[in-house]
Protein backbone atom coordinates (compact mmCIF):
# COMPACT_ATOMS: atom_id res chain seq x y z
CA UNK A 1 0.00 0.00 0.00
CA UNK A 2 1.10 3.05 -0.96
CA UNK A 3 0.89 6.98 0.70
CA UNK A 4 0.94 10.18 -0.78
CA UNK A 5 3.84 12.28 0.29
CA UNK A 6 3.85 15.31 1.67
CA UNK A 7 6.57 16.84 -0.48
CA UNK A 8 5.93 20.11 -2.18
CA UNK A 9 5.03 20.06 -6.05
CA UNK A 10 8.46 20.72 -7.39
CA UNK A 11 9.88 17.58 -5.36
CA UNK A 12 7.05 15.42 -6.94
CA UNK A 13 7.42 16.51 -9.92
CA UNK A 14 11.36 16.18 -10.07
CA UNK A 15 10.62 12.38 -8.07
CA UNK A 16 13.24 13.66 -5.17
CA UNK A 17 12.07 11.68 -1.64
CA UNK A 18 11.45 14.13 1.22
CA UNK A 19 12.86 13.37 4.40
CA UNK A 20 9.60 14.76 6.57
CA UNK A 21 11.18 13.76 10.41
CA UNK A 22 13.98 16.21 9.83
CA UNK A 23 12.65 18.39 6.53
CA UNK A 24 15.70 18.81 5.27
CA UNK A 25 14.35 18.48 1.45
CA UNK A 26 11.77 21.34 1.92
CA UNK A 27 14.98 23.78 3.65
CA UNK A 28 16.33 22.86 0.52
CA UNK A 29 13.83 23.26 -2.08
CA UNK A 30 12.39 26.79 -0.64
CA UNK A 31 16.05 27.97 -1.24
CA UNK A 32 15.83 27.65 -4.46
CA UNK A 33 12.29 28.67 -4.93
CA UNK A 34 12.22 31.95 -3.16
CA UNK A 35 15.58 32.42 -5.32
CA UNK A 36 18.11 32.92 -2.29
CA UNK A 37 19.93 29.82 -3.67
CA UNK A 38 20.96 29.28 -7.84
CA UNK A 39 19.97 25.73 -8.66
CA UNK A 40 22.76 23.66 -9.72
CA UNK A 41 23.25 22.30 -13.32
CA UNK A 42 22.64 18.90 -14.56
CA UNK A 43 20.56 15.92 -13.71
CA UNK A 44 19.68 14.72 -10.61
CA UNK A 45 20.89 11.13 -9.61
CA UNK A 46 16.88 10.24 -9.22
CA UNK A 47 16.64 11.59 -12.82
CA UNK A 48 19.29 9.67 -14.56
CA UNK A 49 17.75 6.88 -15.02
CA UNK A 50 15.09 8.15 -16.27
CA UNK A 51 17.38 10.33 -19.23
CA UNK A 52 18.50 6.79 -19.92
CA UNK A 53 15.13 5.61 -21.08
CA UNK A 54 15.01 9.07 -22.74
CA UNK A 55 17.75 10.90 -24.05
CA UNK A 56 15.76 13.78 -25.24
CA UNK A 57 14.44 14.90 -21.92
CA UNK A 58 17.61 16.22 -20.87
CA UNK A 59 17.29 18.90 -23.76
CA UNK A 60 14.61 21.62 -22.68
CA UNK A 61 13.72 24.53 -24.23
CA UNK A 62 13.51 28.39 -23.60
CA UNK A 63 9.73 28.08 -22.88
CA UNK A 64 9.94 24.96 -20.46
CA UNK A 65 12.62 26.59 -18.65
CA UNK A 66 10.77 30.01 -18.06
CA UNK A 67 7.65 27.24 -17.00
CA UNK A 68 9.93 25.89 -14.40
CA UNK A 69 10.64 29.44 -13.07
CA UNK A 70 7.19 30.07 -12.67
CA UNK A 71 6.45 26.61 -11.19
CA UNK A 72 9.25 27.71 -8.58
CA UNK A 73 7.68 30.99 -7.71
CA UNK A 74 4.28 29.80 -7.30
CA UNK A 75 5.31 26.88 -5.22
CA UNK A 76 6.68 29.93 -2.76
CA UNK A 77 4.14 31.43 -3.24
CA UNK A 78 1.76 28.74 -1.55
CA UNK A 79 3.97 27.82 0.83
CA UNK A 80 4.62 31.20 2.24
CA UNK A 81 0.68 32.07 1.79
CA UNK A 82 0.28 28.93 4.24
CA UNK A 83 1.71 28.86 7.21
CA UNK A 84 -0.29 25.84 8.78
CA UNK A 85 1.30 23.76 6.01
CA UNK A 86 4.68 24.88 6.44
CA UNK A 87 6.66 27.43 8.43
CA UNK A 88 10.05 28.83 7.00
CA UNK A 89 12.61 27.49 9.33
CA UNK A 90 15.14 29.61 11.08
CA UNK A 91 17.80 28.69 9.17
CA UNK A 92 16.38 30.62 6.32
CA UNK A 93 17.13 34.02 7.77
CA UNK A 94 17.04 36.54 4.98
CA UNK A 95 16.13 39.83 5.00
CA UNK A 96 12.35 40.31 4.18
CA UNK A 97 13.52 42.78 1.29
CA UNK A 98 15.17 39.71 -0.68
CA UNK A 99 11.65 37.90 -0.14
CA UNK A 100 9.60 40.45 -1.23
CA UNK A 101 11.52 41.52 -4.10
CA UNK A 102 11.98 37.91 -5.13
CA UNK A 103 8.12 37.76 -5.19
CA UNK A 104 7.41 40.65 -6.80
CA UNK A 105 10.16 39.90 -9.83
CA UNK A 106 8.92 36.08 -10.77
CA UNK A 107 4.66 36.74 -9.88
CA UNK A 108 4.94 40.61 -11.56
CA UNK A 109 7.57 40.81 -13.68
CA UNK A 110 8.04 37.33 -15.37
CA UNK A 111 5.83 37.30 -18.31
CA UNK A 112 5.54 34.64 -21.06
CA UNK A 113 6.69 34.61 -24.74
CA UNK A 114 4.19 35.32 -27.84
CA UNK A 115 2.37 37.81 -26.24
CA UNK A 116 1.24 40.12 -28.52
CA UNK A 117 3.00 43.59 -28.66
CA UNK A 118 -0.23 45.84 -28.50
CA UNK A 119 -0.98 44.38 -24.93
CA UNK A 120 2.45 45.34 -23.54
CA UNK A 121 2.86 48.18 -20.48
CA UNK A 122 5.03 49.60 -18.51
CA UNK A 123 5.93 46.70 -16.62
CA UNK A 124 8.29 45.69 -19.17
CA UNK A 125 10.68 48.86 -18.63
CA UNK A 126 10.75 47.94 -14.75
CA UNK A 127 12.15 44.72 -15.61
CA UNK A 128 15.01 46.39 -17.24
CA UNK A 129 15.45 48.56 -14.38
CA UNK A 130 15.11 46.27 -11.83
CA UNK A 131 18.44 44.59 -12.95
CA UNK A 132 20.17 48.01 -13.70
CA UNK A 133 18.61 50.83 -11.27
CA UNK A 134 17.74 48.96 -7.92
CA UNK A 135 20.90 47.17 -6.86
CA UNK A 136 22.97 49.82 -7.71
CA UNK A 137 21.17 52.83 -6.96
CA UNK A 138 18.37 51.86 -4.08
CA UNK A 139 17.57 55.35 -2.87
CA UNK A 140 16.73 56.33 -6.03
CA UNK A 141 13.14 57.96 -7.22
CA UNK A 142 12.69 54.30 -8.87
CA UNK A 143 14.52 52.12 -6.11
CA UNK A 144 12.34 53.44 -3.69
CA UNK A 145 9.32 53.39 -5.63
CA UNK A 146 10.15 49.11 -6.32
CA UNK A 147 10.85 48.77 -2.42
CA UNK A 148 8.02 50.17 -1.85
CA UNK A 149 5.84 47.85 -4.14
CA UNK A 150 7.02 44.64 -3.77
CA UNK A 151 6.72 45.07 0.40
CA UNK A 152 3.54 45.89 -0.50
CA UNK A 153 2.46 42.98 -2.53
CA UNK A 154 4.53 40.20 -0.64
CA UNK A 155 3.15 41.51 2.51
CA UNK A 156 -0.69 41.37 0.77
CA UNK A 157 0.13 38.07 -0.60
CA UNK A 158 1.14 36.64 3.27
CA UNK A 159 -2.23 38.45 4.51
CA UNK A 160 0.38 39.47 6.79
CA UNK A 161 0.06 42.76 8.57
CA UNK A 162 3.33 43.31 10.11
CA UNK A 163 4.97 42.24 6.09
CA UNK A 164 2.04 45.29 4.95
CA UNK A 165 3.05 47.37 7.54
CA UNK A 166 6.62 47.19 6.79
CA UNK A 167 5.59 47.97 3.25
CA UNK A 168 3.81 50.95 4.40
CA UNK A 169 7.09 51.95 6.21
CA UNK A 170 9.32 52.24 3.34
CA UNK A 171 6.95 53.96 1.62
CA UNK A 172 6.30 56.47 4.54
CA UNK A 173 10.35 56.83 5.36
CA UNK A 174 12.11 56.58 1.94
CA UNK A 175 9.19 57.30 -0.72
CA UNK A 176 8.60 60.83 1.40
CA UNK A 177 11.91 61.32 -0.09
CA UNK A 178 11.38 60.12 -3.23
CA UNK A 179 8.48 62.38 -3.96
CA UNK A 180 10.20 65.42 -2.85
CA UNK A 181 12.80 64.48 -5.38
CA UNK A 182 9.79 63.96 -7.86
CA UNK A 183 8.28 67.46 -7.17
CA UNK A 184 11.93 69.05 -7.94
CA UNK A 185 11.79 67.13 -11.03
CA UNK A 186 9.09 68.90 -12.58
CA UNK A 187 10.87 72.20 -11.67
CA UNK A 188 13.70 71.15 -13.09
CA UNK A 189 13.38 70.06 -16.99
CA UNK A 190 16.33 67.52 -17.27
CA UNK A 191 14.78 65.93 -14.51
CA UNK A 192 11.03 65.79 -15.50
CA UNK A 193 12.76 64.10 -18.89
CA UNK A 194 13.61 61.27 -16.27
CA UNK A 195 12.79 57.97 -17.47
CA UNK A 196 13.01 56.60 -14.14
CA UNK A 197 10.75 59.05 -12.23
CA UNK A 198 8.07 58.86 -14.59
CA UNK A 199 8.39 54.82 -14.15
CA UNK A 200 8.35 55.69 -10.43
CA UNK A 201 4.78 57.18 -10.67
CA UNK A 202 2.78 54.58 -12.46
CA UNK A 203 4.49 51.99 -9.76
CA UNK A 204 3.46 54.22 -7.05
CA UNK A 205 -0.39 54.68 -8.49
CA UNK A 206 -0.51 50.79 -8.18
CA UNK A 207 0.99 50.65 -4.77
CA UNK A 208 -2.03 52.87 -3.55
CA UNK A 209 -4.52 50.29 -5.00
CA UNK A 210 -2.76 47.15 -3.03
CA UNK A 211 -2.21 48.81 0.19
CA UNK A 212 -5.85 49.90 0.51
CA UNK A 213 -7.86 47.51 2.59
CA UNK A 214 -11.69 46.55 2.32
CA UNK A 215 -13.17 49.33 4.84
CA UNK A 216 -16.04 50.26 2.26
CA UNK A 217 -18.58 49.12 -0.32
CA UNK A 218 -17.82 51.17 -3.76
CA UNK A 219 -19.73 51.67 -6.86
CA UNK A 220 -19.45 53.20 -10.20
CA UNK A 221 -20.39 56.69 -8.83
CA UNK A 222 -17.58 56.88 -6.45
CA UNK A 223 -14.55 54.68 -8.20
CA UNK A 224 -12.78 58.35 -8.32
CA UNK A 225 -13.31 59.14 -4.80
CA UNK A 226 -12.37 55.39 -3.69
CA UNK A 227 -9.16 55.31 -6.26
CA UNK A 228 -8.26 59.32 -6.22
CA UNK A 229 -4.79 58.42 -4.63
CA UNK A 230 -4.09 55.87 -7.59
CA UNK A 231 -5.46 58.51 -10.20
CA UNK A 232 -3.90 61.40 -8.43
CA UNK A 233 -0.95 59.58 -9.63
CA UNK A 234 -1.78 59.19 -13.29
CA UNK A 235 -2.75 62.81 -13.00
CA UNK A 236 1.19 63.68 -12.30
CA UNK A 237 2.39 61.02 -14.58
CA UNK A 238 0.17 62.49 -17.29
CA UNK A 239 1.62 65.84 -16.64
CA UNK A 240 4.86 64.44 -17.22
CA UNK A 241 4.26 63.19 -20.27
CA UNK A 242 3.01 66.03 -21.30
CA UNK A 243 6.57 67.53 -20.95
CA UNK A 244 8.18 64.73 -22.65
CA UNK A 245 6.61 64.71 -25.70
CA UNK A 246 7.66 68.82 -25.77
CA UNK A 247 11.30 67.11 -26.16
CA UNK A 248 13.29 67.75 -29.68
CA UNK A 249 14.59 64.85 -29.55
CA UNK A 250 13.95 61.39 -27.27
CA UNK A 251 15.82 58.16 -27.58
CA UNK A 252 14.31 54.83 -28.48
CA UNK A 253 13.59 53.55 -25.23
CA UNK A 254 12.22 56.75 -24.32
CA UNK A 255 9.74 56.74 -27.12
CA UNK A 256 8.25 53.43 -26.40
CA UNK A 257 8.12 54.41 -21.96
CA UNK A 258 6.03 56.86 -23.88
CA UNK A 259 4.16 54.87 -25.17
CA UNK A 260 3.17 52.27 -22.95
CA UNK A 261 2.92 54.99 -20.01
CA UNK A 262 -0.23 56.81 -22.67
CA UNK A 263 -1.62 52.69 -22.70
CA UNK A 264 -2.22 52.71 -19.03
CA UNK A 265 -3.12 56.89 -18.94
CA UNK A 266 -5.88 56.12 -21.14
CA UNK A 267 -7.35 52.97 -19.89
CA UNK A 268 -7.42 55.57 -16.56
CA UNK A 269 -9.31 58.33 -18.25
CA UNK A 270 -11.80 56.09 -19.62
CA UNK A 271 -12.86 54.20 -16.34
CA UNK A 272 -13.50 57.70 -14.94
CA UNK A 273 -15.42 58.79 -17.90
CA UNK A 274 -12.57 61.37 -18.92
CA UNK A 275 -12.27 62.58 -22.63
CA UNK A 276 -8.38 62.40 -23.62
CA UNK A 277 -6.53 65.66 -24.07
CA UNK A 278 -5.63 66.86 -27.64
CA UNK A 279 -1.83 66.09 -26.97
CA UNK A 280 -2.89 62.28 -25.92
CA UNK A 281 -5.11 61.89 -28.65
CA UNK A 282 -3.32 60.15 -31.84
CA UNK A 283 -2.00 57.18 -30.94
CA UNK A 284 0.46 57.20 -33.81
CA UNK A 285 2.79 59.82 -32.86
CA UNK A 286 3.39 57.36 -29.64
CA UNK A 287 4.21 54.96 -31.73
CA UNK A 288 1.05 52.70 -32.24
CA UNK A 289 0.40 51.08 -35.68
CA UNK A 290 -1.28 48.49 -37.69
CA UNK A 291 -4.43 46.76 -35.64
CA UNK A 292 -2.71 48.47 -32.45
CA UNK A 293 -3.55 52.42 -33.87
CA UNK A 294 -6.97 51.19 -35.25
CA UNK A 295 -8.22 49.39 -32.12
CA UNK A 296 -6.67 53.08 -30.46
CA UNK A 297 -8.45 55.40 -32.25
CA UNK A 298 -11.80 53.45 -31.74
CA UNK A 299 -11.20 54.16 -27.65
CA UNK A 300 -10.29 57.88 -27.93
CA UNK A 301 -13.90 57.86 -29.58
CA UNK A 302 -15.49 55.67 -26.51
CA UNK A 303 -13.75 58.00 -23.95
CA UNK A 304 -14.90 61.34 -25.82
CA UNK A 305 -18.37 59.54 -26.00
CA UNK A 306 -18.33 58.70 -22.33
CA UNK A 307 -17.69 61.86 -20.91
CA UNK A 308 -20.45 63.39 -23.27
CA UNK A 309 -23.26 60.94 -22.07
CA UNK A 310 -22.33 61.44 -18.32
CA UNK A 311 -23.45 64.62 -18.71
CA UNK A 312 -26.82 64.04 -19.87
CA UNK A 313 -29.84 64.84 -18.54
CA UNK A 314 -32.04 62.35 -17.64
CA UNK A 315 -35.34 62.77 -17.16
CA UNK A 316 -35.22 66.32 -15.18
CA UNK A 317 -38.11 68.26 -14.09
CA UNK A 318 -36.52 71.42 -14.47
CA UNK A 319 -35.98 71.76 -18.12
CA UNK A 320 -37.45 73.97 -19.73
CA UNK A 321 -39.45 73.14 -23.81
CA UNK A 322 -36.07 74.34 -25.32
CA UNK A 323 -33.66 72.47 -23.27
CA UNK A 324 -35.77 69.52 -24.07
CA UNK A 325 -35.95 70.19 -27.34
CA UNK A 326 -32.04 70.52 -27.38
CA UNK A 327 -31.60 67.29 -25.10
CA UNK A 328 -33.27 65.47 -27.57
CA UNK A 329 -30.90 66.83 -30.79
CA UNK A 330 -27.95 66.32 -28.78
CA UNK A 331 -28.92 62.48 -27.53
CA UNK A 332 -29.63 61.65 -31.15
CA UNK A 333 -26.45 62.75 -32.27
CA UNK A 334 -24.69 61.10 -30.12
CA UNK A 335 -26.94 57.67 -30.83
CA UNK A 336 -25.57 58.09 -34.35
CA UNK A 337 -21.61 58.68 -32.94
CA UNK A 338 -22.07 55.58 -30.92
CA UNK A 339 -23.93 53.53 -33.53
CA UNK A 340 -21.03 54.47 -36.37
CA UNK A 341 -18.24 53.77 -33.80
CA UNK A 342 -19.89 50.19 -32.81
CA UNK A 343 -19.62 49.44 -36.59
CA UNK A 344 -16.28 51.13 -37.05
CA UNK A 345 -15.60 48.17 -33.51
CA UNK A 346 -16.91 45.37 -35.75
CA UNK A 347 -14.84 46.15 -39.32
CA UNK A 348 -11.89 46.24 -36.81
CA UNK A 349 -12.91 42.72 -34.73
CA UNK A 350 -13.35 41.52 -38.62
CA UNK A 351 -9.78 42.24 -39.99
CA UNK A 352 -8.33 40.45 -37.25
CA UNK A 353 -6.15 37.61 -38.54
CA UNK A 354 -6.30 34.65 -37.89
CA UNK A 355 -4.27 33.38 -35.92
CA UNK A 356 -5.06 35.65 -33.20
CA UNK A 357 -8.39 34.77 -32.94
CA UNK A 358 -9.56 31.91 -30.55
CA UNK A 359 -12.08 28.97 -30.33
CA UNK A 360 -15.44 28.85 -28.47
CA UNK A 361 -15.61 25.27 -26.74
CA UNK A 362 -18.20 23.51 -24.33
CA UNK A 363 -17.03 22.47 -20.98
CA UNK A 364 -17.16 18.94 -19.76
CA UNK A 365 -17.60 18.92 -15.86
CA UNK A 366 -14.85 16.87 -13.78
CA UNK A 367 -17.47 16.30 -11.12
CA UNK A 368 -17.72 19.16 -8.58
CA UNK A 369 -20.16 21.67 -8.66
CA UNK A 370 -17.98 24.38 -7.86
CA UNK A 371 -16.52 24.04 -11.08
CA UNK A 372 -19.94 24.46 -13.19
CA UNK A 373 -20.35 28.06 -11.14
CA UNK A 374 -17.13 29.07 -12.17
CA UNK A 375 -17.79 28.62 -15.87
CA UNK A 376 -20.49 31.15 -17.27
CA UNK A 377 -23.23 28.70 -19.48
CA UNK A 378 -20.65 25.65 -19.50
CA UNK A 379 -18.68 27.33 -22.70
CA UNK A 380 -15.13 28.66 -22.77
CA UNK A 381 -13.16 30.88 -25.38
CA UNK A 382 -9.36 28.88 -25.93
CA UNK A 383 -6.76 31.91 -26.71
CA UNK A 384 -3.28 31.49 -28.69
CA UNK A 385 -2.14 33.11 -25.93
CA UNK A 386 -3.01 34.93 -22.34
CA UNK A 387 -2.08 38.27 -23.98
CA UNK A 388 -5.03 37.56 -27.16
CA UNK A 389 -7.51 36.80 -24.10
CA UNK A 390 -6.44 40.46 -22.59
CA UNK A 391 -6.78 41.98 -26.28
CA UNK A 392 -10.33 40.15 -27.48
CA UNK A 393 -11.30 41.61 -23.68
CA UNK A 394 -10.14 45.42 -24.44
CA UNK A 395 -12.14 45.16 -27.67
CA UNK A 396 -15.17 43.61 -26.03
CA UNK A 397 -14.91 46.24 -23.07
CA UNK A 398 -15.18 49.04 -25.62
CA UNK A 399 -17.99 47.60 -27.41
CA UNK A 400 -19.92 46.68 -24.07
CA UNK A 401 -18.93 50.89 -22.92
CA UNK A 402 -20.41 51.74 -26.46
CA UNK A 403 -23.97 49.65 -26.53
CA UNK A 404 -23.93 50.98 -22.42
CA UNK A 405 -23.98 54.88 -24.33
CA UNK A 406 -26.77 53.78 -26.78
CA UNK A 407 -28.98 52.41 -23.75
CA UNK A 408 -28.66 55.45 -21.84
CA UNK A 409 -29.40 57.59 -24.55
CA UNK A 410 -32.30 55.57 -25.15
CA UNK A 411 -33.57 55.67 -22.10
CA UNK A 412 -33.62 59.47 -22.35
CA UNK A 413 -35.41 59.84 -25.74
CA UNK A 414 -37.92 57.20 -24.18
CA UNK A 415 -39.57 60.45 -22.80
CA UNK A 416 -39.48 62.59 -25.88
CA UNK A 417 -42.07 62.40 -27.39
CA UNK A 418 -42.22 60.90 -31.45
CA UNK A 419 -39.08 58.89 -30.33
CA UNK A 420 -39.22 55.31 -31.45
CA UNK A 421 -36.46 53.42 -29.47
CA UNK A 422 -38.16 50.59 -28.41
CA UNK A 423 -36.89 48.59 -31.27
CA UNK A 424 -33.44 49.98 -31.33
CA UNK A 425 -33.47 49.30 -27.52
CA UNK A 426 -34.28 46.19 -27.74
CA UNK A 427 -31.15 45.09 -30.22
CA UNK A 428 -28.83 46.89 -28.23
CA UNK A 429 -29.90 45.07 -25.53
CA UNK A 430 -29.48 41.98 -27.63
CA UNK A 431 -26.19 42.83 -28.62
CA UNK A 432 -25.27 43.67 -24.46
CA UNK A 433 -25.79 40.27 -23.52
CA UNK A 434 -23.55 38.38 -26.25
CA UNK A 435 -20.82 40.72 -25.84
CA UNK A 436 -21.17 39.68 -22.15
CA UNK A 437 -21.48 36.20 -22.68
CA UNK A 438 -17.93 36.50 -24.74
CA UNK A 439 -16.38 37.99 -21.98
CA UNK A 440 -17.63 35.33 -19.60
CA UNK A 441 -16.61 32.56 -21.75
CA UNK A 442 -13.21 34.55 -21.96
CA UNK A 443 -12.26 34.73 -18.00
CA UNK A 444 -11.92 31.04 -17.35
CA UNK A 445 -8.98 31.06 -20.08
CA UNK A 446 -6.86 33.43 -17.77
CA UNK A 447 -8.05 32.53 -14.32
CA UNK A 448 -6.88 29.08 -15.10
CA UNK A 449 -9.96 27.14 -14.29
CA UNK A 450 -9.75 24.71 -16.81
CA UNK A 451 -6.41 23.18 -17.58
CA UNK A 452 -6.62 19.86 -20.08
CA UNK A 453 -8.81 19.65 -23.31
CA UNK A 454 -8.75 17.34 -26.30
CA UNK A 455 -9.42 17.89 -29.58
CA UNK A 456 -12.17 14.84 -31.30
CA UNK A 457 -12.55 16.35 -34.80
CA UNK A 458 -14.91 19.44 -33.92
CA UNK A 459 -15.97 18.67 -30.47
CA UNK A 460 -13.62 20.05 -27.49
CA UNK A 461 -13.91 18.02 -24.10
CA UNK A 462 -12.39 20.79 -21.54
CA UNK A 463 -11.89 19.05 -17.90
CA UNK A 464 -12.26 21.69 -14.98
CA UNK A 465 -9.59 22.82 -12.72
CA UNK A 466 -9.75 22.54 -9.14
CA UNK A 467 -11.37 25.13 -7.45
CA UNK A 468 -8.70 26.05 -5.45
CA UNK A 469 -5.96 26.21 -7.83
CA UNK A 470 -6.13 29.22 -9.31
CA UNK A 471 -3.22 30.69 -7.47
CA UNK A 472 -1.37 27.48 -8.81
CA UNK A 473 -2.25 28.17 -12.54
CA UNK A 474 -2.00 32.04 -12.69
CA UNK A 475 0.80 34.40 -11.93
CA UNK A 476 -0.35 38.04 -11.43
CA UNK A 477 1.90 39.36 -14.28
CA UNK A 478 -1.07 36.99 -16.99
CA UNK A 479 -3.71 37.71 -15.25
CA UNK A 480 -3.02 41.37 -14.57
CA UNK A 481 -4.61 41.27 -18.85
CA UNK A 482 -8.15 41.29 -17.33
CA UNK A 483 -7.98 43.96 -14.69
CA UNK A 484 -8.76 46.30 -16.67
CA UNK A 485 -11.51 45.40 -18.96
CA UNK A 486 -13.14 43.52 -16.20
CA UNK A 487 -13.32 46.24 -14.22
CA UNK A 488 -14.51 48.69 -16.82
CA UNK A 489 -17.26 46.00 -17.81
CA UNK A 490 -18.54 46.02 -14.50
CA UNK A 491 -18.79 49.16 -13.74
CA UNK A 492 -21.67 49.33 -16.55
CA UNK A 493 -24.95 49.83 -15.63
CA UNK A 494 -26.55 48.09 -18.68
CA UNK A 495 -25.07 44.77 -17.79
CA UNK A 496 -27.82 41.67 -16.89
CA UNK A 497 -27.90 41.12 -13.38
CA UNK A 498 -27.09 37.43 -14.35
CA UNK A 499 -23.43 38.40 -15.58
CA UNK A 500 -22.85 41.19 -12.88
CA UNK A 501 -22.93 38.25 -10.39
CA UNK A 502 -20.61 36.27 -12.33
CA UNK A 503 -17.98 38.58 -12.96
CA UNK A 504 -18.28 40.20 -9.66
CA UNK A 505 -17.43 36.66 -8.14
CA UNK A 506 -14.36 36.12 -10.78
CA UNK A 507 -13.26 40.03 -9.97
CA UNK A 508 -12.68 38.99 -6.21
CA UNK A 509 -10.39 35.91 -7.11
CA UNK A 510 -8.69 37.79 -9.67
CA UNK A 511 -7.74 40.86 -6.31
CA UNK A 512 -6.33 37.98 -4.42
CA UNK A 513 -4.22 36.84 -7.60
CA UNK A 514 -3.07 40.22 -8.38
CA UNK A 515 -3.26 41.49 -4.60
CA UNK A 516 -5.49 44.69 -5.48
CA UNK A 517 -7.59 45.91 -2.69
CA UNK A 518 -9.54 48.35 -5.17
CA UNK A 519 -10.38 45.58 -7.25
CA UNK A 520 -11.58 43.89 -3.71
CA UNK A 521 -13.62 46.50 -2.54
CA UNK A 522 -15.08 46.93 -6.35
CA UNK A 523 -16.03 43.22 -6.11
CA UNK A 524 -18.01 43.64 -3.08
CA UNK A 525 -19.37 46.80 -3.70
CA UNK A 526 -22.65 47.78 -4.99
CA UNK A 527 -23.95 46.66 -8.44
CA UNK A 528 -24.45 49.95 -10.54
CA UNK A 529 -28.18 50.80 -11.08
CA UNK A 530 -29.51 49.70 -14.42
CA UNK A 531 -30.74 52.53 -16.63
CA UNK A 532 -34.35 50.57 -16.97
CA UNK A 533 -36.67 47.33 -15.22
CA UNK A 534 -35.82 45.35 -18.35
CA UNK A 535 -32.58 45.30 -17.84
CA UNK A 536 -32.89 42.82 -14.71
CA UNK A 537 -33.92 39.04 -15.61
Amino acid sequence: MTFPSRGCRTCKQRHIKVEEDRGLIFLNENEYAIGQRKRPRGPNLKATSIAQDQPNSATSSKADNVKALQEDALTAKRLLSNPLGFAIAPALDAPLEDYALTYYSRCYIEMPHGMPEMVDGHILQVKCALNSIFFSEPQSVLGLAISAVSHATFGRAQRSRSAVATGCTVYQQKYAKALAKTNMALKDASEALDDRVLLAVMLLSFYENTVMNQTSHISNRDIRREASRSFAHHDGAMAMLKLRRQRPQCSSSGMELDKLVRRQLTRSLLLRSLPLPPWLRDGSKYGEHGLALELDRCMVIVAKLRHQASNLCIGSPCLSRSDEHNNKLQCLELLGEARALDAALVIWENSVPVKDRFRTCTIQNGGRAENCNRIYNGTVHIYPTVGHAGMWNRYRAYRLAVNDTMLKVLSILVGHPGAEVRLLTEAVKSRTDSLADDFCASVPYILGLFHNYQMTGLDVAIITGDPASSEITVTASTAAFLCWPLTMVIMLPGLSMKHQRYLRDRLLELSEIVDDGLLERIANGVPPVPYGAENIP
